[in-house]
């Protein structure tokens, strides 16, 4: 239904009528005004020449009084007589002054002041001629007096009376002039009235024309907006209901529809809580749930809520209702449009249902993944550890040439399993990229230095091209990006026959970053444009042929290409068939002033220890024996959790290697409860060992109490490099006199181990200098005492704490305390620990 029209008709008439009432009363406020100003000026004309007029009359009367007292006076014989009337005379003329001031001070016209003039004039000749003749009458000469009077003084005194009696024709002619002057305007406002009048009459009837035209426009608009509306609310595929503060007051047939009735006036009288569920799906009760969003739609003005509807028939269907507040012929309702979602919210639990298997479907691939990847890598793990070990045994030609490629097979196949886990990884977003320092040169020269003897082998030429100008170091991931590196150089001589290999590194600067551009160009089979774009998908190779020709599994492009997007990079490729390819990796990365972290060098290190391996398969157990005894390394192999803690419990050692799934009890449940055991045994470094290389299992080790992590398969050189955070070197001597002096800190390799965090350097730093102070005393302390136990026990958690901050020579002489008390000699601990406070002492 349309809004009612009355508002806008009511202000449209009053606008009208009040635009006409204006003019009215301007009209008849400006007539008003007018006459009461006429008739202020001619009040006021009339005042001051009444004033006038009165002045001259009395000035008159005065000086015909004065010309009696002057006959009197001459006439009279008595003396006596004669000064009264004097004294009179003289009031008469000071009245007369008195008179003539007054009069001069309102005089305004020149007629008025020119006949003022003549009066002054006629008065100052007659002044004397009157004293001359009151003089002669005080002397008693009557007849001289008498003579003057006749001849000079009533001539003057006719001539001062009709001076003011023209003064009094003036003032009488100045009223007459007013008043016609008043009547001229009067007749001028009548006149401008009548206009102003017709004016208004006009502009009224104007304004009450386009009113009423306005008025008519506005009925047809309405009426037509009205049958839009109609149609609108009757055609309308949606369900329209309109409420007012009781009840339903209309719908459409939408609505009817919806709810399967046959006419308004059923659905009008249909309850609110018969047209949906007893309880809807928040619990509330059909009544509760729909008052609610009604008062809700009143206070904001709008709602929508969801409901359950009952059909005639008994169906239910859900809808939503979106509610409005609005005005209906003058009168608040709500206006509610129903729209039935049934159909839709079907659509979308069978879609959250299709994702919900997909996601488990991905869980299970990636479990399945990880399984695999961890059954595969136990036993490569023993392959490659064997076959290391075999190379450096006295072998003939064609076995070394045997072992050497069952090495590189399980290398190969290595290679091909990390691709799989990382495609694994970065499919479930779990794969996280590394922000620390490197230097991009040295990891460009550390990729062609691998790659060179292979290349020889080919009778290929690898070069390395360098800008003259290098950062010294970038921000980034240098693993993934040495892994992307990898690839391509590996594939490159994989499909180069001849010619030369080019790994050309190029850097631009750009506003807050470094724009690299690692290019490898070879001059192999090339590829066609068709081939170039699926280059990068998933298990794709040029053809069939290349997997028959050169192996791999068409996943190493692919995890590269992912792996350069993840760091916000790119990976291109620009290839002609026969001709050759130039695969070009771009990435913007931001230079830094932090310390370099350097990738794992596989070298060998000779440590000092004694090691308790935690490992039940019996291959791996020969091949950490192996290794552990390559780095000088004493251990001690147990296959399960509870042989670590019956172990621990009965012998000292210095670190734990710790598989993490052994029977009987797991790695996770013994690292557990080792960090619950008394004394020192539980701050024992433990170094998790595991096949399955997920970063979040990583950090679930760690979480478990571990101190490092390791996956396999690894290599003797990572081994190493891991072991040598934790333990002494071996070769150092036995007393502190044989060693050379040394750093306290080596503050190069904490900042490495603790990348971008020189304030936690500097805390771990205070805090060894203030903690070492505390045991180097402890130390002192139980060897005078005899106190064998303490000391060994201050010994090992020192050389413990040292490692952690890199405190080699404290670590290394810490060592050798604890070897010389555990050999019997405590001379030699003693000597030992001299020589470890005065390094201490000249470094702190």
């Amino acid at each position: 239904m349309p809004l009612s029209p009355l508002r806008g008709l009511l202000f449209n008439v009053g606008l009208g009528f009040t635009v006409a009432l204006l003019l009215m009363l301007v009209v008849i406020g400006l007539g008003v005004t007018q006459m009461a100003q006429l008739n202020s000026e001619l009040a006021n004309v009339v005042k001051v020449n009444n004033l006038k007029t009165r002045l001259a009359s009395r000035m008159r009367d005065t000086l015909r009084d004065r010309s009696v007292l002057m006959h009197t006076i001459v006439a009279s014989t008595d003396p006596w007589e004669k000064n009264a009337l004097f004294e009179q005379f003289i009031l008469y003329g000071e009245r007369y002054i008195k008179d003539r001031n007054q009069l001069a001070a309102i005089l305004q016209t020149p007629n008025e002041i020119r006949v003022m003039e003549e009066l002054d004039i006629t008065t100052s000749n007659n002044q004397p001629a009157v004293f001359n003749v009151i003089e002669a009458a005080l002397a008693d000469n009557n007849y001289e007096a008498l003579r003057q009077l006749q001849q000079e003084v009533i001539p003057l005194q006719n001539q001062l009376v009709e001076a003011l009696d023209n003064m009094t024709s003036l003032q009488r002619e100045e009223n007459e002039s007013a008043l016609a002057q008043t009547y001229a305007a009067y007749q001028a406002t009548r006149k401008l009235m009548l206009v102003l009048g017709i004016l208004a009459t006009l502009l009224a009837t104007l304004v009450a024309v386009l009113v009423g035209r306005h008025l008519l426009k506005q009925t047809r608009q309405l009426e037509t907006e009205r049958l839009k509306y109609q149609t609108l609310f009757e055609t309308n595929s949606d369900a329209v209901v309109i409420l007012d503060n009781k009840t339903f007051t209309d719908c459409n047939p939408a609505t009817l529809a919806l709810f399967g009735m046959d006419s308004v006036e059923a659905f009008l009288r249909t309850p609110i809580q018969q047209l949906g569920t007893t309880m809807q799906a928040n619990g509330a009760t059909a009544r509760d749930h729909a008052m609610r969003y009604i008062a809700l739609a009143r206070k904001q003005g709008h709602a929508v809520m969801d409901w359950q509807g009952v059909r005639q028939d008994g169906t239910v269907f859900s809808a939503e209702i979106a509610l409005h507040a609005m005005q209906l012929e003058g009168q608040p309702v709500i206006q509610a449009i129903m729209r039935d979602v049934s159909e839709r919210r079907a659509a979308e639990a069978a879609k959250e249902a299709t994702r919900e298997a997909a996601l488990k479907i991905a869980q299970s691939k990636s479990e399945f993944v990880a399984n695999v990847s961890h059954e595969i890598r136990t036993p490569m793990h023993g392959i490659l550890g064997m076959s290391s070990l075999l190379l450096k045994t006295p072998l003939n030609g064609q076995q070394r040439e045997y072992t050497a490629t069952l090495k590189s097979s399980a290398e190969s196949l290595l290679t091909i399993i990390n691709d799989i886990l990382d495609f694994s990884k970065i499919e479930a977003g779990k794969l996280e990229i590394e922000q620390i320092a490197f230097s991009p040169v040295a990891l460009a020269q550390g990729v062609v230095a691998l790659f060179q003897a292979r290349a020889l082998e080919k009778n290929l030429q690898l070069k390395l091209l360098l800008p003259e100008a290098a950062p010294t170091a970038l921000l980034g991931d240098p693993t993934r990006i040495r892994q992307i590196l990898l690839n391509l150089v590996d594939n490159a001589i994989k499909f180069t026959h001849h010619g030369e290999i080019e790994l050309a590194v190029r850097f631009d600067a750009e506003d807050d970053a470094v724009r690299c551009q690692f290019s490898v160009r070879d001059h192999g089979i090339g590829m066609s444009s068709e081939t170039q774009q699926r280059l990068f998908q998933a298990f794709s190779q040029a053809d069939s042929s290349t997997t028959r020709r050169f192996g791999g599994t068409g996943l190493g492009l692919a995890v590269s290409s992912q792996l350069a997007g993840l760091m916000a990079g790119e990976l291109s490729v620009d290839s002609t068939p026969e001709q050759g390819s130039c695969f070009t990796l771009t990435l913007a990365l931001p230079a830094t002033s932090l310390p370099l972290v350097e990738l794992p060098a596989p070298t060998l290190i000779r440590l000092q220890g004694r090691i308790l391996v935690a490992e039940d398969h019996p291959v791996n157990q020969k091949v950490l024996a192996h290794q552990l005894d390559e780095m000088g390394l004493q251990h001690v192999i147990v296959a399960s959790g509870t042989q670590v803690l019956e172990r621990l419990a009965n012998e000292a050692f210095d670190l734990v290697l710790m598989d993490w799934q052994m029977p009987e009890m797991d790695g996770l449940e013994a690292t557990q409860r080792i960090r619950q055991l008394p004394g020192d045994s539980r701050l024992l470094p433990i170094v998790a060992l595991t096949a399955n290389a997920n970063e979040n299992f990583r950090d679930a080790c760690l979480a478990a109490g571990a101190n490092d992590y390791l996956a396999k398969p690894y290599t003797e050189s990572a081994l190493g490099a891991l072991l040598a955070q934790w333990l002494p070197k071996a070769g150092s001597g036995t007393t502190a006199a044989a060693a050379e002096p040394a750093p306290l800190l080596d503050l190069p390799a904490l900042h490495a181990r603790y990348p971008g965090n020189p304030v936690l350097v500097n805390d771990l730093s205070n805090l060894f200098l203030s903690t070492t102070e505390a045991s180097l005393a402890t130390l002192k302390h139980a060897l005078e005492q005899g106190d064998i136990e303490t000391c060994r026990k201050e010994a090992h958690a020192l050389k413990g704490a040292a490692a952690s901050v890199t405190a080699y020579a404290v670590q290394d002489a810490a060592a050798r305390i604890e070897i010389c008390l555990r050999d019997g000699n405590p001379a030699c601990a003693a000597a030992e620990l001299a020589a470890l406070e005065q390094h201490f002492r000249a470094r702190a």
